[in-house]
């Protein structure tokens, strides 16, 4: 259970002691009931997973029986998606359940160190079989649900199959998790070349409503321009000016800005960004296990055969095939698939990428999509505007160090806004 006063980050470094934890994603059901724009699960259907599969994958982790295991991880995340997940409450309850249940029978190193999450859209949160769940398992369940910021570009994007939008919806069930279930809010913002534009007035009004955590993202697939990389600054930048003017800086926590990032990463620094390698697994309807939902049917929408590395009933690694590519998985680092450009990036920290992208796209996990380049540049310049401009308003002397080259920055800032960069990492 999450204290009074404890933020969620702090809640799950207690309760995992500031170790390692990995998931596995229960993709309960292929329907949704919503049709939003940018959604990367192209093909929707009416699918769900019976409990007996979700059993079998119950089993199968708490036998040991999976790459995910007491001794490379110290608890377990696991994570309800669909389509939209909530249309399938009923087993989700079920399957929390027979989890509890069975972590106890057999005393499982588990039994205190789990965690259950899930992302929704929040159409069917006040259905009472929610509701029930949410106070059942209030301070073991993670909730996030989706607002993309005011409600004309919510409902530009987040519809109803008719068109409608859906942020009077959204909006009902963070007020009421929030203030009546004193839930935690946190959602996730994507950032794509159609929207990129209202960034800052999405997040300055995701804020107003009261989230103090966003999971902020660009897209990794193909459609950035160097022109987007502009845009992107000045809306980081603004969004940074409506933190320090709310005095929020010390409140909020934008995925989007870290200060951990943005220089050189060590040769011998080969660590994968992405966790679709081996740090998670996730099952679908079927009971086809994949290394991350990215690589199920519904993801890749044709372009890839899907990933299936095992199935509930005769379990991972169960032939060849499944075995050749767990192998190929577990060789990918950061060398392998980066070219001698990203390698020696002097801003490769904090570079991500979607291995299972980079298969849809080439298909094989280890080689890297770069479509993402110019936005990170353009996001380490803004990172350097906020963190610097953060010390500077503490009294503190720390600052970030500058490493994005003259010739990155200029056309994406201009000459004036990068000598105030520089000003400011010096100052």
């Amino acid at each position: 259970m999450r204290s009074k006063g404890e933020s969620y980050v702090d809640m799950m470094s207690r309760l995992f002691n500031g170790k390692l934890v990995k998931s596995v994603t229960f993709a309960v059901t292929d329907a949704c009931s919503l049709r939003c724009t940018y959604c990367y699960q192209k093909e929707k259907g009416n699918h769900s997973m019976s409990f007996e599969t979700a059993k079998k994958m119950v089993d199968l982790l708490l036998d040991g029986e999976t790459s995910i295991t007491p001794e490379n991880s110290s608890g377990i995340i696991l994570d309800f998606i669909g389509g939209e997940p909530l249309l399938e409450i009923g087993l989700i309850s079920n399957i929390c359940d027979y989890f509890m249940e069975q972590m106890i029978l057999r005393q499982h190193p588990w039994a205190t160190r789990f965690m259950f999450s899930i992302c929704t859209n929040g159409v069917a949160y006040f259905d009472p079989e929610v509701q029930k769940y949410l106070r059942r398992y209030a301070g073991r369940v993670s909730l996030s649900i989706t607002v993309d910021g005011d409600k004309e570009l919510h409902d530009s994007c987040r519809v109803f199959p008719d068109g409608s939008g859906s942020y009077d919806r959204a909006m009902a069930a963070v007020e009421h998790y929030r203030d009546v279930l004193g839930g935690f809010v946190g959602s996730k913002m994507t950032i794509c070349p159609e929207n990129i534009r209202y960034t800052a007035r999405a997040v300055q009004s995701i804020l107003e409503n009261g989230y103090r955590v966003l999971n902020l993202n660009c897209v990794y697939e193909e459609g950035w321009t160097p022109e987007h990389a502009a845009i992107l600054y000045h809306e980081l930048k603004a969004i940074a000016d409506f933190i320090f003017e709310r005095k929020l800086q010390d409140e909020v926590h934008l995925s989007i800005f870290s200060e951990i990032f943005f220089r050189p990463k060590k040769e011998d620094d080969l660590e994968n960004w992405c966790g679709g390698t081996g740090k998670m697994l996730a099952v679908d309807y079927t009971g086809a296990i994949y290394p991350c939902v990215r690589y199920m049917p519904n993801s890749l929408c044709g372009e890839a055969e899907p990933y299936v590395i095992g199935h509930v009933d005769t379990g991972m690694l169960c032939n060849c095939e499944q075995c050749e590519r767990m192998e190929l998985l577990k060789r990918i680092d950061r060398r392998t698939q980066s070219t001698d450009e990203c390698f020696y990036c002097p801003i490769a920290a904090g570079c991500s990428w979607c291995s299972a992208y980079n298969y849809q796209k080439f298909g094989t996990p280890d080689r890297r999509a770069t479509f993402i380049c110019e936005m990170h540049k353009a996001r380490a310049l803004a990172n350097l505007y906020f963190w610097n401009r953060k010390y500077i308003l503490s009294g503190s002397s720390q600052r970030m160090e500058n490493h994005v080259p003259r010739e990155w920055a200029v056309p994406i800032v201009g000459e004036d806004e990068y000598q105030m960069l520089l000003q400011l990492s010096e100052t």
